[in-house]
């Protein structure tokens, strides 16, 4: 009897030993395949990105929100007025001739819908879109890139046919490797799409108008017969913050306009503000605030506010 409780306790403490091996070595097995499989940093897939007859000068750069007015100051203030979280930077130059370069920087702007507000601040008018990321358009021999919580600027030097296609190739590059969530951008989809200016949407995270209290506003232009209205939409947290944001909308127009009436027009209540000679009228759907800004006829901006309201989601 006794002799089998021995046997029984030793086979016991066999088994116990060999799990404890194999939880080891799954272990170490899985810890392998973490550090095997580790993405690359942003800057080595930078410093990946060659160019035949070129090389980055120095080495890749990384810039934090803290620091980044090292590199491009008295413009950090733009980006950081979207939360940017970094930016990644390195300088292609030619191995014969260090005056010729292709510059690249990628910011990380924490979100889809902030790349898509820093690429939309920065885009000018008119320019063609190429198929690149989520937009991107070209001015010469720069590309402007917006992928995800990524925008990318490629800027270089000299705008012949061979730096336009060296930027293209850089460009089609860093969008392979740069991430999209597939995130959407809210603004984006509510925006009613009829008569919407093509290029035309923008998006403040803060300040929309120069105004403190607009923050998270969409901007965009719709043609209304041979005229162009510029209309804006909030998406506010809660109605008691969209209706506290109408109420100040309406103290601004006071102070610097010259007048304000309440409307009413088929059950949707307005509000017009006589700006000096152009007109803002402003509205509330639920927790979205919306409306037009400095349309010179009072009867189009109403109207536009009208037709924006009823292509708005209903709450």
């Amino acid at each position: 009897m006794k002799k089998s409780i021995w046997l029984f306790a030793k086979i016991t403490q066999f088994a116990i030993l060999i799990l404890f091996c194999f939880t080891l070595n799954c272990q170490k097995k899985v810890e392998e395949e973490i550090t095997v499989t580790e993405p690359q940093s942003l800057s080595s897939k930078v410093a990946g990105l060659t160019l035949n007859g070129w090389e980055i000068y120095d080495r890749v750069l990384e810039f934090t929100a803290e620091n980044l007015y090292e590199k491009i100051n008295g413009r950090a203030e733009f980006y950081m007025a979207y939360d940017v979280i970094g930016m990644t930077f390195a300088s292609f130059e030619k191995s014969t001739d260090n005056e010729h370069f292709i510059d690249m920087s990628i910011y990380d702007m924490g979100t889809p819908t902030n790349a898509f507000g820093v690429f939309s601040g920065e885009r000018s008018k008119g320019v063609p879109p190429i198929g690149l990321g989520r937009e991107a358009y070209r001015a010469g021999a720069n590309y402007y890139i917006w992928k995800g919580q990524y925008y990318t600027q490629i800027v270089a030097s000299d705008t012949t046919d061979e730096f336009q296609q060296l930027g293209l190739d850089l460009a089609r590059k860093a969008t392979d490797f740069l991430l999209d969530s597939g995130e959407p951008v809210w603004g984006l989809n509510a925006l009613p799409q009829v008569d919407l200016v093509p290029g035309s949407v923008q998006y403040f995270l803060v300040n929309a108008m120069s105004l403190d209290f607009m923050r998270n506003t969409y901007m965009a232009q719709y043609t209304k017969g041979d005229a162009v209205v510029t209309i804006f939409l909030s998406q506010r947290d809660s109605q008691e913050i969209a209706r506290v944001t109408v109420a100040k909308y309406i103290d601004y127009a006071n102070q610097y306009g010259e007048g304000v009436k309440s409307l009413t027009v088929d059950g949707l209540e307005l509000v017009s503000c006589d700006m000096n000679g152009s007109y803002d009228v402003v509205f509330q759907k639920g927790n979205l605030v919306g409306g037009v800004s400095e349309v010179e006829e009072q009867s189009l901006a109403i109207q536009a506010a009208i037709d924006l309201w009823r292509q708005l989601p209903h709450e």
